[in-house]
This record gives C-alpha cells, sequence and structure tokens, in this order.
C-alpha cells in the first residue's frame, strides 16, 4: 500500500511560491510545483483542480489579450491545410473541421492514409495498451515522407504492446500514419484521442452533447475518420464537468462511436478515460465503480486514472465480471501521483495488475527520452523496456505468417543502404520505415553478460540503416541470443532462411531455430543439422 498523504514539506512551498490568487493556476501547471503535489490536488481535491485549470486557460487568453502586437510579429504565418506543402500529420481543433469534414478537402490527408493493414485481433487476455503522449505529439513523427533527425523519439518494443494510443491535447488527435504502419506491421492496434478539457472543453461539450442527433453526427464523424486513415478506433477523455441532464446524450455519443467503429472496422476499439461521472461531476475514480461503470458497459474498456491503491485492481476485477480484462489500470511514467511511482519502478505496478488480471495502461513512456535518462535514449529505452517484459512477458509473437523478413531498422539512422551499397549518408527518420524489430533480452546490468546485443546505427548496414551487433570477448563458450518468438505451424515443410553478417577476427555467427510441437515439447535443432536450409552472404 502507498502512502498517498504529500509531504509536508511540499505544502510548505505554497505561501511563498503563491503571491495573488491570480499566480495560483500558474503555479499549479508550471514546473514551480511539484509535480507530487499537483497529483494530490487532482486526487483529493478535483473540483479544486478544476477550478484552478479554468483560471489558467482564463488568465493565459487574458495575457494574450492585453499585449497586442505593435505591427511586428515573429508569429509564422497560419497553417493553411488547403495550400500545398510538405506533407504533414495535424490535428482537428474545432467541432466545425470535425462537422465539416474538412480534413477530406485538406491537401495532406491523402498522405496520412497508413497503407498497412492489421492483421487479426487480439486474443481475450490481459493487454497492455501504452499511450504516447510525448511532449504534445506532432514533432518529427508529424512529417508524413520522414525527416532528418537520426535520434527522433521512437518506439521499437512492439512485442510488449497490445494497443498503442497517439495522444495530445488537441479536440481530435489522428495518429501520424508512420506510428499506424509500424504498429499494424507488429499485430498492435492503434486509437486517436478524442478530448474536452478546461473551459473551452466544456463549451464543446455543449455543442456535442446538444441532442442526440448531434451526439449521434459527431460519433459517425470520428468513425469516418478512423476508417479513412487506416486505424482502429478512440480513446475518449472527456476531463470537463457536466449538467447532469447532458450525460443521455454523453451516452449516445459513447454508444453509438463503439457501434459505428465496430460495423465499418472489424476488431477496432473504444476506450473511456475515467474522466467525468455518470452524475456529471469532474472525478477521477481510480477504480471501476458505480460513478464510472456506465461509460464501460457501452464500449470496449476504461483506462482508469492512476492514482490508484493496491486493492483498486482486484476491486475493479471484481466490478468488471467477466470483462476484467477491459479494464485498463493506469500509470504514468513521470510517476505524478502514481502506484509504484512509475519511472524506473513502474513494474512494481505492473506487477500488481497482473497479479489480479486486469490490463495496464502505460502513459508517457517518452519521459526516458524528454528527461534524457542516461547513458543514452537507446540504452535507456531497452533497459527499461526489459523491466516491463520481466514483469509481464511477451504479448505479441511474429513471425506468424511466411516469408518473413528483418533488417532490423528501427526507422532512423545516419545512414541508407541497398544489398550492402550505401545509398544515402544523410541523417532521417521514418517510423513507417521500422522493420521487424528483435525480442532481444536487455539485462539489468549488462556487465554480467559476455556479449552486449544491440542495434546498431553507425556502422555500415546491409539493408536499410541498422544491423544487429554482438560485442564482447567470449573465448572458447558459445553464446546465444533471441532474435524472434514466432507462431508457425510449420508441419514438415522445409524451412529456408537468408542472412548478412560482417564479422572480425575469428568470430562465428550463426543462426537457430528452436521448435515447439502442439504438446509445447521443446526441441532445439541447430544449423544445417536439422531441416533448416541457409545461406549466409
Amino acid at each position: 500500500m502507498v502512502n498517498t498523504d504529500p509531504p509536508r514539506t511540499l505544502f510548505s512551498q505554497l505561501p511563498g511560491l503563491v503571491q495573488s490568487t491570480s499566480t495560483l493556476p500558474w503555479i499549479l501547471f508550471s514546473s514551480q510545483l511539484p509535480m507530487s503535489l499537483r497529483a494530490y490536488i487532482k486526487t483529493h481535491c478535483p473540483k479544486f483542480f478544476y477550478i484552478l485549470k479554468n483560471l489558467y486557460s482564463f488568465f493565459s487568453k487574458s495575457m494574450e489579450e492585453s499585449n497586442p502586437s505593435d505591427g511586428i510579429s515573429d508569429t509564422p504565418p497560419s497553417f493553411d491545410p488547403l495550400a500545398p506543402a510538405v506533407p504533414i500529420s495535424y490535428p482537428l481543433k474545432t467541432l466545425e473541421e470535425l462537422e465539416s469534414r474538412a480534413y477530406f478537402k485538406s491537401f495532406h490527408y491523402p498522405f496520412n492514409k497508413a497503407t498497412e493493414k492489421l492483421k487479426g485481433d487480439l486474443p481475450k487476455r490481459q493487454q497492455i495498451l501504452v499511450c504516447h503522449d510525448f511532449a504534445g505529439g506532432y514533432t518529427d513523427d508529424k512529417f508524413v515522407q520522414g525527416g532528418v533527425n537520426a535520434d527522433a523519439y521512437a518506439v521499437w518494443h512492439w512485442y510488449l504492446i497490445d494497443i498503442f494510443v497517439y495522444f495530445s491535447h488537441n479536440l481530435v488527435t489522428l495518429p501520424p500514419p508512420c506510428w499506424t504502419n509500424t504498429a499494424h506491421r507488429h499485430g498492435v492496434k492503434v486509437l486517436g484521442t478524442f478530448i474536452m478539457e478546461w473551459d473551452e472543453g466544456k463549451k464543446l461539450a455543449e455543442t456535442l452533447l446538444l441532442t442526440k442527433e448531434s451526439a449521434h453526427m459527431y460519433a459517425e464523424r470520428l468513425t469516418e475518420l478512423a476508417v479513412a486513415l487506416n486505424f482502429d478506433g478512440w480513446l475518449i477523455n472527456m476531463e470537463v464537468t457536466l449538467d447532469p441532464k447532458q450525460i443521455p446524450n454523453l451516452k449516445e455519443f459513447v454508444s453509438h462511436l463503439s457501434q459505428t467503429m465496430h460495423s465499418s472496422v472489424p476488431g477496432s476499439a473504444v476506450i473511456w478515460y475515467d474522466s467525468v461521472t455518470i452524475d456529471g461531476d469532474l472525478s477521477w475514480q481510480n477504480q471501476l465503480n458505480d460513478k464510472n461503470k456506465p461509460f464501460f458497459d457501452i464500449c470496449d474498456g476504461i483506462f482508469l486514472n492512476y492514482s490508484w491503491k493496491e486493492d483498486y485492481p482486484k476491486s475493479s476485477a471484481d466490478v468488471a465480471g467477466d470483462r476484467k480484462f477491459d479494464v485498463y489500470m493506469g500509470i504514468d511514467v513521470f510517476g505524478r501521483g502514481t502506484f509504484g511511482g512509475g519511472q524506473w519502478t513502474t513494474n512494481v505496478a505492473l506487477d500488481v495488475i497482473k497479479k489480479d488480471e486486469v490490463s495496464a495502461a502505460i502513459f508517457a513512456p517518452g519521459w526516458l527520452y524528454e528527461t534524457k535518462q542516461p547513458p543514452d535514449f537507446q540504452t535507456a529505452q531497452n533497459r527499461w523496456w526489459g523491466l516491463v517484459e520481466k514483469s509481464w512477458g511477451v504479448v505479441q509473437n511474429y513471425p506468424k505468417i511466411l516469408p518473413f523478413y528483418s533488417n532490423f531498422d528501427q526507422g532512423h539512422g545516419y545512414h541508407n543502404y541497398i544489398d550492402g551499397e550505401q545509398v544515402s549518408g544523410t541523417p532521417w527518420n521514418n517510423i513507417s520505415l521500422q522493420s521487424f524489430q528483435p525480442f532481444i533480452e536487455y539485462p539489468e546490468d549488462p556487465t554480467t553478460q559476455p556479449i552486449q546485443v544491440v542495434v546498431d546505427f553507425k556502422d555500415a548496414s546491409y539493408s536499410g540503416g541498422g544491423n544487429i551487433k554482438f560485442i564482447g570477448t567470449l573465448g572458447d563458450d558459445t553464446f546465444t541470443a533471441r532474435l524472434f518468438q514466432g507462431e508457425l505451424l510449420l508441419g514438415n515443410s522445409p524451412v529456408h532462411f537468408t542472412y548478412s553478417v560482417k564479422s572480425s577476427g575469428n568470430s562465428l555467427l550463426g543462426l537457430a531455430l528452436e521448435f515447439f510441437s502442439a504438446k509445447n515439447e521443446k526441441n532445439h535443432q541447430v544449423g544445417d543439422r536439422a531441416r533448416v536450409g541457409y545461406t549466409r552472404k
């Protein structure tokens, strides 16, 4: 059980920070206030938190209006979606854009259609949802045809993810196609985000929920976008207070969106975020109960807020009954009021969730990149996801069909090769080009292994911009590393594989296949001693 009481020292800082009523909202949403105190206020004083959010919005707007430009502006011209330009991904910010189908008239629309189809559906089991929330969204990934930042943020541990949510604080967050392409390639569903928050969100909700017909119409517009751009559903976050009279139309919106998504995209999902209650209060419950279950009952799952206690996953599973896998317990990787502390102890929360047989929703794993965790992003990300695997295990297996190919490219690099010949030496990024990612096991302490296995981007590649490198001194022993974990029904069929390898000194490298029978009996077979054909380039 985690003590949720904030340290007294945090409260002692507050009087010195607050000079007037008008400064309080700025402190709440600035770096001056410790995250743990902000999370405490949100959890234990939600109405006060909501008032401060609205004050922050009001003062922000007032300051903008009180500082008019004197004819000289450094502000770039406003974005015109109709004008030809470098193709980008972008969100919708108004209900007018959504209602009018303005997006489909955009110059950028045809470039934002994901090309990879999701094959199959997720089995009924505990799942891991990852909510991206990186630096406000639409950073390097907004450039549909790729960019020049070789160190751009990316995710590559897809074998530990079931659902990926692209998140921003805009009204309608449309996933850039690069995320949808690589996630689908790895068997992962992709959801966009529909969010209403702050004072502005409350006004938007009045329009959305004006009538049953308006609720249905906006739901159908969201479905049209998901179908057109080839992603798999929506996270719904209504983080506003509502008049109880608006709740019936809110339920109509959620229900109709679920129904239209299911009929248009088989296997799609609509997930409700734990925010406004069935009474219209903005009150994060942190568990499934009678305040939020009516919304859970009409969609595919609920993403619960992060400030839950140790017994909440079990009580939520009891409330959900045979739908317990549709309950996603939130974990904020930044650690803002989250059970277990997040960050390098995110696995503490995962262990409890796994034990109590509900699902997990990991929010903002970009913490590793944004906070520059040492020694570098590649190493830190691999180590952090290694903790996730240790707690949860592998959730996605591939290859599932043949032929199967990987060049281990993560979708960024400093060069590009085709068949061993360099065709470009320019830094680049494009997550769409991620190849199937290997299931490399990363120990917490890599010095315990005689050989380190890494995906490398600096040395020459055979194909694309990356390769797998084995580093270390082995002596006379042998060393094996897991590359992939497939689900292939082979029967008596022969298997052939081709690989390219470059080694130094007296190093020898080969591939091995390990088979499992239907009875889960293991039969280890290596190289040409098995019925495995291989060619080395």
